[in-house]
């Protein structure tokens, strides 16, 4: 509203002062186009946007090395594949940072899914017709060259050679001057702005090529080099037009919500249906009617109807899943059949397919070390084209070879890094946008570095073992002041909005209602009940002393006020697939362990059905986390793996952890990864999966370094061509991309 008010205020002042106006109703409505860019935090602001001018490592290097040096920057980073820039700053305006960028000579734009896709659409235009050009140029110079090339020793007479040189230089000019200029335009900024990108090798080597091949036809005097321009830009060009097409693919999964969720919804109130509002605008509480084939706009739950709902946005998953009254529903679901009535739960900003989203953009703009030493590699290592080039110049030129020119070019060329730059993000992008597809979400970008070095494993139990769909078997009163009827609702009144899976044995009716509820993590559950205060979960907490649980299988409880009052028994049953998961894991060498808050006879109970031996049982939170940190000590690099409250801060402490399909948010944020699929069976796949991403990032690294050390004493020793070197530094950067496609699915 403030926004408004501005342009409002603008615009009364508009007739005694139109210029100072008009500036300042362009800045307002420039604010309003940022506005979704820019996010408040706790103590600190986030701006981000994109900048589809970035074009290589050191154009993002010198972007961040500017804005850090800015005051009150405490974060700034970039990712390269889908050219996003993050700053998070703790005081100051957005529009110092966005205006920085532009004075570098880049263009900043909201980062926002469909100003981004039009970008990156129009340069693709742009690129087509370029591409176009430039290949026409080249087939037309080829001909005109060819007939040099065919004239034997005694070569053609020089008026007609004289006449191919003008046709050629006609030809070369567009391609020159108009195919190249994305070239030519990131060289220039380079320039201006210090610093040395994968543009300026290129630009030069087109610019002087050119030029030369222009002197020489208008001085009828020297060779010309028109067809190694048409065929530089040619090749050069096919390479980044292939590398657009995989940005443009990639950039869809980067915000879910804008290409899943529709932009409107319309409420239904008092069983009719009522107005429309936006997505992000409904309130908690607002209920909404879905048909069969619609999108669920809002998270919530169901209060009327029953449905076959697809979550394959969330689990992979495309076999549809049957929702019925109370059940929860997720934003991004399409329902196949059937119809719901949907009460919203939660706001916008805290669906689950908005945090699913916040994570993956975050963890994306993570940089692993040995890409972090390849961008410094290539933001020094084009100065080092340069001299090598003008070295290899003067070489052949004193040398007295006619070729010293052809030698430059090819060296300028083939030994741009291009490819080194792009080896670890493109790789990166495509695999987060792989696991997420298959229902992982990424909250460390350190996640797939760290789990591919994990040599052990330990699991929680209940919930991750185990189905965690607990069943309440037998009540054994202790006194007979209270009987079956009266413990299980008291129980219940206890447990009421609980998440942990213990909560979910009790009937959802009661006819107590439990207040001053007070959880403690690990431990249980108190709270007051018609005046009198109970204790519910395990002895030491409800009783206050040690005391043995009877002796049938199960996990058992105990109810308490003044004195011990029912063991309640809850019955759980290993996971299907826990078995062969944990086998599995054991045959590939994994030291696998159980870490379970639950007594002693059921942890041995399920670890025994599971084959593990690795036993920790009766573990509060505090010792979860003293039993992580003593294996680690010993050199373990551990897995965590969990779904509660009570195993956050032992993921925390781990080399890396995952929750498995929390039910708590904390829980979520306190792990690595989330597997939304409810399934242990996509962890092996997952660690297998880690280990692939590395592998493929080290031969895409391996093979830029090798690619440029092999290819330049080739080079400089006047082995190479110049349409050699274009069409190597081509390949050799489509070699990256496509190895790195190999990882857009998560699969054996």
């Amino acid at each position: 509203m403030s926004q408004i008010n501005e342009i409002y205020m603008t615009a009364q002042t508009h007739i005694s002062n139109p210029i100072a106006a008009d500036e300042s109703l362009s800045l307002a409505a420039r604010r309003i186009d940022f506005a979704d860019s820019i996010s408040s935090r706790n103590s600190w602001t986030q701006l981000s946007m994109r900048v589809p001018d970035i074009r290589c490592a050191a154009c993002a290097l010198k972007i961040e090395r500017h804005l850090s040096a800015m005051s009150d920057v405490t974060r700034v980073a970039t990712n390269l594949a889908d050219k996003r820039v993050v700053v998070d700053f703790s005081a100051g305006d957005a529009f110092d940072f966005i205006d920085a960028v532009e004075q570098l000579g880049y263009t900043a734009l909201p980062d926002r899914l469909n100003l981004a896709q039009d970008a990156l659409q129009k340069e693709r235009k742009s690129m087509l017709a370029r591409m176009g050009v430039a290949g026409i140029g080249m087939m037309q110079v080829m001909m005109f060259a060819l007939a040099s090339y065919v004239a034997g020793p005694e070569g053609i007479e020089p008026a007609y050679e004289g006449l191919m040189h003008w046709a050629s230089l006609a030809v070369a000019t567009p391609v020159a001057l108009y195919s190249s200029m994305p070239f030519h335009l990131g060289a220039f900024r380079d320039a201006r702005n210090r610093h040395l990108g994968m543009d300026v090798p290129i630009s030069l080597a087109i610019l002087a090529a050119y030029s030369l091949s222009l002197l020489n036809t208008v001085l009828y005097a020297g060779s010309v080099y028109f067809d190694s321009v048409c065929m530089f830009a040619f090749l050069l060009l096919i390479g980044r037009y292939i590398e657009l097409g995989s940005r443009q693919k990639y950039q869809l999964s980067q915000n879910l919500n804008d290409h899943i969720l529709p932009n409107a919804v319309q409420l239904f109130t008092e069983g009719k249906p009522g107005l429309y509002v936006s997505v992000k605008s409904v309130p908690v509480g607002a209920r909404v009617k879905i048909s069969a084939d619609q999108v669920i706009p809002i998270d919530g739950i169901i209060v009327g109807g029953q449905a076959s709902v697809n979550e394959a946005a969330f689990t992979g998953e495309s076999i549809p899943v049957s929702k019925g009254l109370d059940m929860l529903t997720l934003a991004g679901s399409r329902l196949v059949n059937g119809e719901l009535v949907i009460e919203c739960t939660t706001k916008y900003e805290d669906f689950v397919l908005t945090r699913i989203s916040v994570l993956f953009r975050e963890s994306s703009l993570y940089k692993p070390k040995f890409s972090l030493l390849a961008d410094q590699i290539a933001s020094y290592f084009v100065g080092f084209i340069l001299l090598v080039t003008i070295a290899s110049a003067l070489f052949w030129l004193q040398a007295g070879s006619d070729q010293w020119f052809s030698i430059a070019l090819a060296v300028l060329v083939v030994s741009c890094p291009c490819a080194l730059s792009l080896a670890t993000p493109v790789a990166y992008t495509v695999s987060l946008a792989a696991l997420r597809n298959h229902g992982v979400v990424i909250r460390n970008g350190e996640f797939l570095e760290r789990l591919a070095a994990t040599d052990g494993i330990v699991f929680d139990k209940t919930g991750t073992l185990t189905t965690g769909a607990l069943q309440l078997g037998q009540v054994k009163l202790l006194t007979p002041s209270i009987n079956r009827n009266q413990a299980v609702e008291i129980a219940a009144a206890l447990e009421r909005g609980a998440l942990h899976p213990i909560a979910k044995a009790f009937p959802l009716g009661s006819s107590y209602t439990a207040e001053d509820i007070n959880i403690s993590a690990g431990e249980g559950v108190s709270g007051r009940v018609e005046g009198q205060y109970y204790r519910l979960g395990k002895p030491d907490f409800a009783a206050g002393i040690p005391m043995p649980a009877p002796p049938a299988a199960g996990m058992w409880i105990l109810l308490a006020a003044q004195v011990p009052l029912a063991w309640l028994q809850l019955i759980d049953e290993p996971r299907p697939e826990a078995a062969s998961v944990v086998a599995g894991l054991q045959d590939r060498g994994y030291a696998i362990g159980l870490l379970s808050g639950d007594g002693a006879k059921e942890g041995r109970r399920i670890a025994s059905l599971l084959g593990i031996t690795n036993i920790t049982t009766d573990a509060t939170p505090d010792a979860k986390v003293l039993v992580v940190q003593q294996r680690q000590a010993t050199g373990v690099r551990l897995l965590m793996v969990g779904d509660g409250i009570n195993d956050t801060a032992a993921m925390a402490s781990a080399h890396v952890s995952i929750a498995v399909s929390p039910v708590d948010v904390v829980v979520q944020e306190s792990a690595d990864a989330t597997l939304l699929t409810n399934s242990l069976s996509s962890l092996p796949l997952l660690i297998k999966f880690s280990k692939k991403v590395r592998r493929i990032i080290r031969q895409n690294v391996s093979w830029a370094i090798t690619y440029n050390l092999f290819v330049i004493p080739l080079a400089v020793a006047g082995l190479l061509q110049p349409w050699m070197a274009a069409l190597g530094m081509s390949l050799s950067s489509l070699f990256v991309v496509f190895n790195a496609n190999r990882l857009r699915e998560v699969r054996d």
